[in-house]
């Protein structure tokens, strides 16, 4: 299952085009994150549930502007799809379209760890979007 859904995000990741990207102020907005949402209808996103769930390790750091190079943008839309317990399951960057977390990154967020999103009082599987933004001082 877990090979196939990791499969099931990489290939979603690759179906866009950067020519259409349009840029968006917010991961809410993230093209691909409705495909996500559709390949995995039984997560809840995290936004939407009773209880978000929040980081409890530390968050992965990118160090040389990456991977704001790769994508030649200011703004990186992540999506984490977290089991019931809040153990990472997948990580994809939704936006900027075709842009593809390195095997490090991906350890790096898989290896972070979570408390569950809850609604109605239980746990549950959920899509968690993380925006990350850079400047230039």
């Amino acid at each position: 299952m877990k090979r196939l859904l990791v499969a099931t995000l990489g290939v979603i990741g690759c179906l866009s085009v950067h020519a259409g990207d349009r840029p968006i102020l917010s991961c809410d907005k993230a093209p691909l994150l409705s495909n996500f949402q559709k390949q995995l209808p039984d997560h809840v996103l995290g936004t939407e549930a009773d209880t978000p769930p929040h980081i409890t390790s530390q968050f992965p750091r990118f160090y040389g502007g990456e991977p704001f190079n790769r994508g030649h943008t200011t703004l990186v839309c992540f999506v984490l799809a977290l089991d019931a317990s809040g153990k990472a399951e997948a990580a994809e960057i939704s936006y900027p379209a075709g842009v593809r977390l390195t095997a490090k990154e991906r350890a790096a967020f898989m290896s972070t760890t979570w408390t569950p999103a809850m609604s109605h009082g239980h746990s549950v599987p959920s899509l968690t979007s993380i925006s990350l933004s850079s400047s230039i001082r």
